[in-house]
């Protein structure tokens, strides 16, 4: 395997770690994405690894995306272009991935979590989609994971308000499989995945296609309608006050333009 700027890679008993080491909020960037994608094909083509963790080092398990960073094209692609197409990799994956949530899964912090089969979390946890509360249309497929989750009318909740929930709250609309103490968390997530590593290891990856079935194309074909509708968005009033509300911790005043 090989080493990796920001993130590490561990294997034991079948089970795969992943862990995002860019402490303390993980902020995301096409970098980030690119290389947990890189290690998930990896990881795919090892029969050493049965099912995937992935976790993070710091406060928060991922406070969202870095779109502060540097705007210049990268090979001659947007880099927020670039990141996109390093998302929809994540999601075209054959292993099981548990996500570990500490802290908070904020933003495309939470597309992240979303791009897991199982999403375990503590009371301390929390969880946004919090697009529109800066004016912004949600991205990394939430349009579609965030439903196929937790239900249509709590996803329309989630991102029509922005309204962080808490651990238990994420708990009790099923976007959380699991609710354990801080303490806890990373055994009982290894606890999961040595079940799902004890199980026939064809037969997971068998079981899991079908039920991901054409999920990774309709995640390709919204991330699409997704970014367009970003970066109309991204030219509104609305919001650039919606990102300078956020950084002085006030309500936008928001005028439809």
């Amino acid at each position: 395997m090989k080493n990796f700027e920001d993130i590490q890679v561990s294997i034991k008993d079948y089970i795969a770690q992943v862990t995002i080491n860019r402490p303390p909020n993980n902020f995301f960037d096409f970098s980030l994405i690119g290389q947990i994608a890189e290690a998930f094909s990896e990881l795919d083509g090892m029969d050493s690894c049965r099912v995937i963790i992935l976790c993070s080092n710091g406060k928060h398990f991922c406070a969202g995306a870095n779109f502060a960073g540097d705007r210049e094209l990268v090979d001659g692609i947007d880099p927020i272009d670039k990141l996109y197409k390093e998302a929809v990799k994540l999601f075209r994956n054959k292993k099981p991935v548990i996500a570990a949530i500490q802290g908070g899964a904020i933003g495309g912090g939470l597309g992240v979590s979303l791009v897991a089969d199982f999403r375990i979390a503590t009371p301390e946890s929390r969880f946004s989609s919090n697009f529109a509360q800066l004016g912004f249309h949600q991205g990394f497929g939430t349009t579609i994971t965030l439903p196929r989750v937790v239900g249509n009318q709590n996803a329309a909740m989630m991102l029509l308000t922005g309204k962080r929930l808490k651990g238990d709250e994420a708990f009790k609309i099923g976007l959380v499989d699991f609710l354990v103490p801080q303490d806890q968390l990373l055994h009982k997530t290894m606890e999961l995945a040595s079940e799902i590593a004890s199980s026939g290891p064809l037969a997971v990856e068998a079981i899991r296609n079908t039920i991901r079935e054409g999920l990774a194309d309709a995640i390709e074909d919204i991330i699409s309608w997704e970014l367009s509708e970003q970066k109309r968005l991204q030219a509104t009033s609305d919001f650039k006050e919606g990102i300078v509300a956020s950084s002085e911790r006030r309500k936008p005043n928001f005028t439809r333009s």
